[in-house]
């Protein structure tokens, strides 16, 4: 005996619709995981590049360093070249004015130039020549001015003039 109209149809578990729900919820924890995997793997890859960049920085910091050290030298011997050269442009000056200095009488053998002394040598024909020709220009550079003369086989001086100026620091 039948007790229904319609014939019985089957029944699912899972509906079609819960079906597609449930493949559209895997579908999407998929896509999560693979993302989420995603995120790891360039997170790992910026940290091993953030190491990278770090050495080559810490590198770099190095050859700054190096350079700049370099820079130092080089300015400090740049320095050293000016004072030579502002230096020698002094002495060029000095021994120019020196020999205008010394009149066409008495001759000159050797000439010693220091910081703050001069030594001459030289030949005149008579002291009184060197006395008013050279030793008062001399006498009015230099703080100390003193002068030893021998006499030669033909009748002139030989001389040794030994200037001096005197640093207020060698005072104290």
């Amino acid at each position: 005996m039948k007790a229904s109209f319609i014939i019985p149809r089957k029944k699912y578990l899972f509906t079609m619709f819960t079906k597609v729900w449930l493949v559209f919820i895997g579908s999407i924890f998929v896509l999560l995981n693979v993302f989420n995997l995603f995120v790891i793997y360039k997170n790992s890859d910026f940290k091993s590049s953030v190491k990278e960049l770090d050495t080559s920085r810490a590198m770099l910091e190095r050859n700054i360093d190096a350079i700049d050290e370099k820079i130092g030298f080089i300015l400090r011997q740049k320095a050293v070249a000016e004072e030579i050269y502002a230096n020698n442009i002094i002495l060029k000056d000095s021994m120019k004015n020196l020999f205008d200095l010394v009149p066409d009488q008495i001759t000159l053998n050797k000439v010693i130039m220091e910081k703050d002394s001069l030594i001459i040598y030289g030949v005149t024909p008579t002291r009184d020549a060197y006395e008013f020709l050279l030793a008062a220009p001399l006498k009015s550079i230099f703080h100390t001015s003193n002068t030893v003369f021998y006499l030669t086989d033909k009748g002139w001086y030989n001389f040794v003039s030994t200037n001096r100026i005197i640093n207020p620091e060698d005072l104290k």
